[in-house]
């Protein structure tokens, strides 16, 4: 499957990896929604004094679990609210017994209430900064199949250190099962035949290598290639390749985007 002016995908992820903040906030300009969500964050952001306003701001926290990559844990206000009360170096803290790194990244950010995170400006920027960089790799993984776990897996498998923490985090585990090829049944497997198998499969000390990272992607995606689900319609980066946004210089100037 092509890409953007008939690129193949490994070229846009190299050209994107190599400053994807960058990318992201550039995109964002574009969303409306994005926009929309960021600038009422850092709005209301100051006025969250305690984990209950938090959870009581469903507006924010989306914006908040975005940055840390938690949006489908929303709903679970009983999860989150242990990760922003308990002290995340307790070994027997639900960040520590977890053994998702989400979780004790979200847990070592939000845990500490006093005074309250978002009274650090620095921490609000952040916070935004990442949903950014989220939601952008959310955008060009609708418009190219894998681009989004490829960008988050370049940015995040170097702070693995156990086929746990791998095995805890969806995204970075899909990878892995697609280049070492893993059959359908694998996720069938209890979990100790799973880290049995993995463990066998994927050296983890390799990827503290950005060149090993980046061979290791560019193999996930073009075997993601085979078998595309069908594409939405254009956002991100693609976006800015449409006809309509070519006014200033047609497909070249775009292209230089990339270069």
């Amino acid at each position: 499957m092509s890409g953007i002016g008939g690129l193949p995908p490994i070229p846009i992820y190299l050209a994107i990896e190599k400053n994807e903040q960058q990318y992201a906030s550039r995109v964002e300009k574009t969303d409306a929604t994005t926009q929309s969500n960021i600038a009422y964050f850092q709005n209301v952001a100051p006025k969250l004094s305690s984990p209950q306003a938090l959870l009581n701001n469903y507006r924010a926290l989306e914006v908040v679990l975005g940055a840390f990559g938690l949006s489908s844990a929303i709903n679970e206000t009983g999860i989150l609210k242990d990760l922003m009360t308990q002290n995340p170096a307790d070994p027997n803290s639900l960040a520590q017994q977890s053994a998702n790194p989400l979780y004790l990244r979200f847990a070592q950010f939000m845990s500490n209430w006093n005074p309250p995170p978002f009274s650090d400006p620095k921490t609000i920027q952040t916070i935004i900064s990442q949903y950014q960089l989220n939601q952008f790799e959310q955008n060009e993984g609708n418009q190219i199949p894998g681009m989004q776990q490829a960008l988050y897996f370049t940015r995040t498998i170097g702070n693995i250190t156990s086929i746990d923490q791998l095995m805890a985090d969806p995204a970075l585990l899909n990878v892995v099962e697609t280049v070492t090829n893993q059959p359908q049944q694998f996720g069938l497997l209890d979990f100790n035949q799973q880290v049995a198998i993995l463990s066998k499969a994927v050296d983890l000390s390799k990827f503290k290598n950005p060149a090993y990272i980046q061979k290791y992607v560019e193999q996930y995606l073009a075997l993601t290639q085979e078998n595309p689900p069908p594409a939405p319609g254009p956002s991100g980066v693609l976006a800015l390749f449409q006809p309509s946004n070519t006014a200033n210089g047609g497909l070249g100037q775009m292209l230089s985007l990339l270069g």
